[in-house]
């Protein structure tokens, strides 16, 4: 790493995703969407909401994958891999067994008691409990629900530093090399093969978009953007190895909106005008372009503008990993609490999704000031 300050830019940019991540939680039940969700608006739904859920999940969770990578390599020289593990399997292994055995539970109980018939919460969790023992079942049964993100964070720092402590055998220095430049020739093939094995993944390999599966019975898992996923954190190890990120934060590569963006743009203007089918015609590689522009447009807008803090981002990006973990009951939680409103789907977006933003970095906030619970969140 070249730099040895804090780069706020990307804890600028982590409250920014968060953001996002929180909105498109709470378009599921206002929204057109695939997958399912814990509260349905009784509506008609907002259907430009399906080009906001496509155009985020093209890039965000890529994004964060991406920056945790870049910070692993860091935290292992630091600590060593008995404490890099150690401090992984408390930061991400807690939420994670209290997200799967009470919050998704609770959750499921509220949409079971809402759309079936009233049962009380113990008899719920001994019908789950009894129907799919320790089995990860998303939906339905005991699973990580959104906290998947994180349970692939904790599989990946144990293959990380497995790897790592087999490498360090062979070679007494991993240090960070000589400086490398993320250039056009290497990006272009990147995207090329990024949508080619997405492709292969939907298709052939019968992935489509919103199949979940539980792959060795235990890892929470959508395929279909798992080539991106996987990639960009490898991308973000490397960016830190060899220091190739400050090549892609140049404010020069803010131009990458252009076609990250533009290609977004083209598919909603046919949507509209040629129908789906055209639009979506090699989405595939449509979506790797969208995600690799939008992700170095990103970076570079950020490092250009926001590289610096104040107490309240500060205070913001403090609370993203705890905003993450605990934002979905607060969202789920305020969707019931509006059911009774009369209005319609996009206002009922709007409002919630304004009262969920704070409500959820809140929660975070005052569940750290626990003793004890920094050390989690």
């Amino acid at each position: 790493m070249t730099d040895k300050k804090r780069l706020y830019y990307l804890d600028n940019l982590k409250v920014f995703l968060i953001i996002l991540v929180i909105m498109h939680h709470v378009g599921q039940a206002y929204g057109t969407t695939g997958g399912g969700w814990f509260y349905s608006y009784p509506g008609d739904r907002v259907k430009s909401l399906g080009a906001f859920f496509g155009f985020n999940a093209s890039f965000f969770m890529g994004l964060f994958f991406f920056i945790s990578g870049y910070f692993y390599p860091q935290s292992f020289d630091r600590h060593g891999a008995r404490k890099f593990i150690i401090d992984k399997l408390i930061r991400f292994g807690i939420p994670l067994i209290f997200v799967c055995f009470l919050i998704t539970p609770l959750l499921e109980y509220a949409k079971y008691v809402h759309y079936e018939h009233h049962i009380s919460f113990k008899d719920f969790y001994i019908h789950l409990w009894q129907k799919y023992g320790l089995k990860i079942v998303y939906p339905g049964g005991f699973h990580f629900l959104h906290l998947w993100f994180v349970e692939h964070l904790l599989v990946y720092a144990i293959l990380y530093a497995a790897i790592r402590t087999v490498l360090q055998k062979r070679a007494h220095s991993l240090s960070v090399t000589t400086t490398r430049q993320a250039r056009l020739y290497i990006i272009i093939p990147y995207i090329l093969v990024l949508g080619i094995v997405t492709h292969l993944m939907r298709t052939s390999w019968g992935f489509p978009i919103d199949r979940w599966i539980s792959f060795l019975g235990f890892i929470q898992m959508e395929p279909a953007h798992f080539p991106q996923y996987l990639s960009l954190f490898v991308l973000g190890i490397l960016a830190y190895r060899w220091s190739f990120l400050d090549s892609i934060t140049t404010p020069r590569n803010m131009l990458w909106f252009l076609p990250g963006v533009g290609i977004f743009v083209v598919t909603v203007v046919q949507i509209y005008t040629t129908g789906h089918g055209q639009a979506f015609f090699m989405w595939d590689y449509r979506e790797a372009l969208l995600c690799v522009g939008v992700c170095i447009g990103l970076l570079a807008l950020f490092k250009t503008f926001f590289n610096r803090t104040e107490r309240l981002m500060q205070l913001l990006s403090e609370n993203t990993f705890g905003t993450y973990v605990v934002h979905v009951p607060v969202v789920v939680a305020l969707q019931y609490a509006f059911d009774p409103v009369r209005a319609g789907a996009f206002t009922l977006f709007a409002v919630v999704s304004f009262l969920s933003i704070p409500g959820a970095f809140l929660v975070s906030i005052l569940l750290r000031l626990i003793p004890g619970v920094k050390r989690v969140l």
